[in-house]
């Protein structure tokens, strides 16, 4: 690898850093997950330093980690919403000015890099692309392999807020009033069955 790749930082870190942190909480280096770290590092670049920023991202694939990884956004503070879209783009914007960049995996730049499309677009095996070679690639790609333009937020910009809490008179457990005269679970919507 080049001693330009070697001393390349992403999302302020060392190469080796980065990809540490990508291990150490998603359990695996995942070529997405390094891809969204690229994505979070070219949106906090155009966004600037001192901005509080939400995020969106357009799949429940990699991307959430991404930004919870490398921003101050996740799902638990509610300050990321995912779109279940399956589309690789995210966006990172100011949460008081609503403005902000979109950046997404531009397929016709991938072309370029026959691996990385081939593994993207599940053209190949997955065997047939050892993961040391796709991230040797989308080291090597970096930022070519994304688009961006600059958003004004139009909808999912407000946090939700936390709405009254009552108990269940059939379970006896607390839930948000929001769900009706009972909640979710002993309204036949479970997602389990006790043993």
């Amino acid at each position: 690898m080049s001693t330009l790749l070697s001393n390349q930082k992403i999302c302020g870190k060392s190469r080796e850093d980065f990809l540490a942190a990508i291990g150490a909480f998603h359990g695996w280096k995942a070529p997405g997950l390094v891809i969204g770290g690229f994505m979070v590092d070219l949106a906090q670049e155009l966004i600037g330093p001192g901005v509080e920023t939400d995020a969106v991202v357009e799949s429940r694939h990699c991307l959430p980690d991404a930004i919870q990884i490398f921003t101050p956004c996740t799902v638990g503070n509610g300050w990321l919403k995912i779109l279940d879209w399956d589309k690789f783009a995210l966006c990172l914007y100011d949460r008081h000015g609503l403005k902000g960049y979109r950046i997404w995996l531009d397929i016709e730049k991938l072309g370029k890099y026959p691996n990385l499309y081939n593994w993207y677009m599940r053209l190949v095996p997955k065997k047939s692309l050892p993961l040391e070679l796709l991230l040797d690639d989308i080291l090597a790609a970096g930022r070519a392999i994304l688009s961006y333009q600059a958003v004004t937020m139009t909808g999912l910009y407000q946090r939700e807020k936390k709405s009254e809490t009552g108990i269940c008179p059939s379970c006896k457990e607390a839930y948000t009033l929001t769900q009706g005269d009972r909640c979710r679970a002993c309204q036949g919507e479970a997602y389990y069955i006790s043993n």
